[in-house]
């Protein structure tokens, strides 16, 4: 008999969420703690490497915060594909234990490389509440940090 894992429900929300949106993913690769699709639209093609946490590390009343980590084989991965013919994008599952309240974050290539290139292997991603961006801190807390509108897709 075959049984969905939780895996499959983060990545099929994606997925839903980009059929939704008339962008149709090809699987590129795909293993347990991550996958990679290519993705072709009318704007160009793209490469999206996709994680996902299932709950918030932090969850708060003002803000919910999820904890990223990064194999040295993702790391070495990512900066591989930054040098592809396409354009990487990091996708973010943040979970909810009510999925409806789940999450996606997108990251761009230039926000992909100012943050690792610093060596890092986890990130914090987190979101006060009714603010319309995530923001994952680069040191010295919430006020320096990349800005990722909740809105992006790709």
């Amino acid at each position: 008999m075959a049984r969905f894992t939780v895996a499959d429900f983060y990545y099929g929300a994606v997925l839903s969420m980009l059929f939704n949106n008339k962008i149709v993913p090809v699987l590129f690769e795909r293993n347990e703690s991550r996958q990679i699709y290519n993705l072709s639209t009318n704007n160009g093609d793209f490469r999206m490497f996709i994680k996902y946490r299932s709950y918030p590390t932090v969850n708060q009343d003002d803000y919910r915060s999820w904890h990223f980590v990064f194999s040295d084989k993702d790391i070495e991965e990512l900066f591989k594909y930054l040098d592809d013919e396409y354009k990487l994008l990091l996708a973010l599952v943040c979970g909810s234990k009510e999925f409806k309240n789940s999450e996606l974050a997108v990251l761009h290539p230039e926000e992909i490389k100012e943050y690792f290139s610093t060596g890092r292997t986890t990130l914090t991603i987190s979101r006060k509440k009714n603010e319309k961006q995530f923001r994952i801190s680069i040191g010295g807390g919430r006020n320096n940090s990349i800005k990722i509108l909740t809105n992006r897709l790709i």
